[in-house]
């Protein structure tokens, strides 16, 4: 059985009330919705949101589960729309990025239109609580996205890398887990052990994600090798590298050459143990979390979290 199998029926309720949430009247909008759509991508948040509403009850507020997991769906496409602006980027998931296929207009505007729809779908759920906290993790992702922006061209301190991606992916991630068990009243406790488990898999994710920028197929990942670092921004591997006192002075002239030489810089990272101890702080943030699901009830709904750190700890794209 595959990931997400326990709530394959309600993931498909969710995808068709995104593409309800998406349909327009406007010809450029729907064709940049249906666009959106075709170039979505895993789902992760979503069903983070419906997994979260199995330990509640769930069947009684499945029509506000449903909403709230399109929601976060809505406000995680947002992000990455404006995130290609911000970043210059060509590809999405190894499509055109909508400011290429359309213009960075168009794409800013699809990103208000998205996030718009998400909080319309929040608000009718007439649950105040869930919209205070959709709206605090916008807020939170918006200030670690003008840290990273500030940052850019800058080499961070581990302890500011850690920082930035708790905001950007640690706290969205542990914030629908959160909705989806707030939506369908679980207990304060479970609720509270969803979150950290949200949390330290929200880590393990991003921390992933700068490892696939220099290890996976350019081709199934969907962009190029490096790609974070041409464009100025320095994750985990880099920073780690340089911190090194062997590798990391000839690391530092590889970085100061025009153009860099994306190679050369990966085969430090590998020399240098950059990348096995990245790999070991995705490895101890998903140990955190399986931690964390020990504190929830026993059954197939904590199975399938289980599976979810499985899947982050393997994943290729």
């Amino acid at each position: 059985m595959g990931l997400f199998s326990l709530i394959a029926d309600d993931m498909s309720v969710v995808d068709q009330r995104l593409r309800e949430a998406l349909e327009q009247h406007n010809p450029v909008v729907r064709e940049v919705s249906q666009y959106l759509q075709e170039s979505s991508g895993k789902r992760l948040r979503p069903a983070l949101v419906m997994l979260a509403g199995q330990f509640g009850q769930a069947r009684q507020h499945q029509g506000q589960l449903v909403d709230v997991a399109t929601a976060v769906e809505l406000i995680h496409m947002a992000t990455l729309v404006h995130d290609d602006i911000i970043d210059d980027a060509d590809i999405r998931r190894g499509m055109l990025a909508v400011r290429r296929r359309f213009s960075d207009p168009v794409a800013v505007l699809a990103g208000d239109f998205l996030f718009a729809r998400a909080f319309q779908l929040l608000a009718a759920t007439r649950r105040p609580e869930l919209v205070d906290m959709a709206a605090e993790v916008v807020y939170v992702m918006a200030t670690g996205e003008i840290s990273q922006h500030l940052d850019q061209g800058r080499i961070a301190s581990e302890e500011a890398y850690w920082r930035r991606i708790e905001a950007k992916t640690g706290y969205f991630l542990e914030t629908c887990c959160r909705l989806g068990a707030t939506a369908a009243r679980a207990k304060a406790s479970v609720i509270e052990a969803l979150g950290r488990y949200g949390h330290h898999i929200g880590l393990a994710y991003q921390v992933t994600d700068d490892l696939l920028d220099w290890l996976a197929d350019p081709r199934v990942l969907g962009k190029a090798v490096g790609e974070d670092l041409l464009a100025g921004i320095y994750t985990l591997p880099v920073i780690h590298a340089l911190e090194d006192a062997r590798y990391g002075p000839g690391l530092r002239e590889l970085l100061n050459q025009a153009p860099v030489v994306v190679e050369s810089v990966r085969d430090v990272l590998m020399s240098s143990g950059a990348i096995q101890y990245c790999r070991q702080q995705v490895e101890d943030h998903l140990s955190a979390a399986r931690e964390a699901l020990a504190s929830v009830p026993e059954g197939p709904e904590r199975e399938e979290l289980m599976d979810v750190t499985n899947f982050i700890g393997v994943r290729d794209h």
